[in-house]
C-alpha cells in the first residue's frame, strides 16, 4: 500500500471516530438536558402519586419511611425519583439522612439482567465521604435495599461515586460488584 492510499484509510479512520466520539457527546448532554423540549426519556409519559418505603438509618438499622412521589411508570423514573428523595433526607424524626446534601444523583441506568447502576456526584469530592463500618452499611443498603424493594425490575445495585464504581465506599463493605438487599438490618 502506498502512502497516499494510507494516510486516506487513516483521515477516514480519524473521521469516523471524531464523528463517534462528537454523537456520544452530545448524546449524552440531551439525555442530561432536564427542560422541556429536552427532558429524559423515562420523564415522557403520564404521571401518578404512589407511595414509596425509603430507607434511612436509625441507630445501627434501617428504618422504612413512606414517602408519596410522583413517578411515571418507567421504571428507571421510579429509581430516579426514590434516591432524589433519599438524598433529599428524611421527613420523619428521629431518622438521619445517608448522605451530605450536596451529594446528588447523575445518571441512572437499568440493564436487561436488573442491574440498575446509580452515579453518586458529590462536586468536589473525589472521595464518599468517610464513616465508620456501620454508617457505610447503612448508606449503601439504604440506597440498594430502596430502589430493590421499590422497583420489581432492578434486582441489584451497582453504585458508582463520581462516574466510577469502587472497590468501597469508606473501606468496610466490598462494592465492587452488584448488590442485592439486605433485609438483615431493617428495624422491625
Amino acid at each position: 500500500m502506498n502512502r497516499r492510499a494510507a494516510s486516506f484509510i487513516l483521515g477516514i479512520a480519524l473521521a469516523l471516530t471524531l464523528s463517534a466520539g462528537l454523537w456520544w457527546f452530545l448524546a449524552g448532554r440531551s439525555e442530561r438536558s432536564t427542560g422541556p423540549a429536552g427532558g429524559r426519556p423515562e420523564e415522557a409519559g403520564p404521571t401518578e402519586r404512589v407511595v414509596f418505603n425509603l430507607y434511612f438509618a436509625e441507630g445501627g438499622q434501617l428504618r422504612a419511611e413512606p414517602r408519596e412521589l410522583e413517578v411515571t411508570e418507567s421504571p428507571k423514573n421510579r429509581i430516579r425519583k426514590i434516591v432524589e428523595a433519599l438524598l433529599e433526607g428524611p421527613r420523619q424524626r428521629g431518622l438521619a439522612p445517608l448522605f451530605p446534601k450536596e451529594v446528588t444523583l447523575g445518571s441512572v441506568q437499568l440493564g436487561d439482567d436488573g442491574t440498575a447502576y446509580l452515579d453518586l456526584r458529590w462536586p468536589e469530592h473525589d472521595e464518599p465521604p468517610a464513616s465508620g463500618s456501620t454508617e457505610e452499611i447503612q448508606r449503601v443498603y439504604g440506597v440498594v435495599n430502596s430502589v430493590a424493594d421499590n422497583v420489581p425490575q432492578a434486582t441489584q445495585v451497582v453504585l458508582l461515586w463520581n462516574g466510577l464504581q469502587r472497590a468501597t465506599f469508606s473501606g468496610h463493605l466490598d462494592t465492587s460488584s452488584p448488590l442485592t438487599p439486605d433485609r438483615s438490618i431493617l428495624a422491625r
